[in-house]
């Protein structure tokens, strides 16, 4: 399956689109997640363990891991890719939000800007994954505005080139910040 096709599945089965990249060699010892999760791997490698079992996925592979099942995570050498979907049963919470942020290596930072405030044409060197906690703003992608509001989330991958306009409340929010770009040989 094609990423465009993976990608197209995840949304019309109701998931959330994460692409997200994990460093080399991170384990993540039994553990379970409040939703559904759906991976297909770009490159490098991942071990999911159930049951006593690991299953080693590689580069055009899928998995998925319900809610709920309980699983270990082993990263390969190399780090790995990951174009990924999440399905809650309920709205994302803050807790849930930077729980899953801290879960995958990203810095977890508050923060806000001033009412009406804008902010150049620019590009970061890291993902940003945002959070919403009041106001609004709207970031704006190739031509196309998005304005999100009080427990809406985005992602903005590092070198996108956006802009931001603040609402008249000003806007707090929550973001994690992750610089995750594992070597694919």
């Amino acid at each position: 399956m094609n990423t465009a096709e993976f990608d197209a599945d995840l949304r019309s089965s109701g998931y959330r689109v994460v692409n997200s990249s994990v460093k080399p060699n991170l384990i993540a010892p039994n553990h379970c997640h409040d939703f559904d999760a759906r991976s297909l791997v770009l490159g490098g490698e991942i071990t999911i363990t159930c049951d006593n079992t690991p299953t080693t996925f590689r580069a055009g592979q899928c998995f998925e891991v319900l809610a709920g099942r309980m699983h270990a995570e082993h990263v390969g050498p190399e780090g790995v890719a990951l174009l990924s979907g999440r399905r809650r049963n309920g709205p994302l919470t803050r807790e849930a939000f930077e729980s899953d942020l801290r879960r995958e290596g990203f810095e977890v930072v508050n923060g806000g800007q001033k009412p009406c405030s804008s902010e150049d044409l620019h590009a970061h060197d890291f993902d940003a994954r945002i959070m919403v906690l009041s106001g609004e703003i709207t970031v704006i992608r190739d031509n196309k505005g998005e304005t999100f509001r009080a427990g809406d989330h985005c992602e903005i991958a590092a070198g996108c080139q956006h802009t931001t306009q603040v609402g008249s409340e000003g806007v707090a929010y929550i973001v994690g910040k992750a610089c995750r770009q594992p070597s694919m040989n």
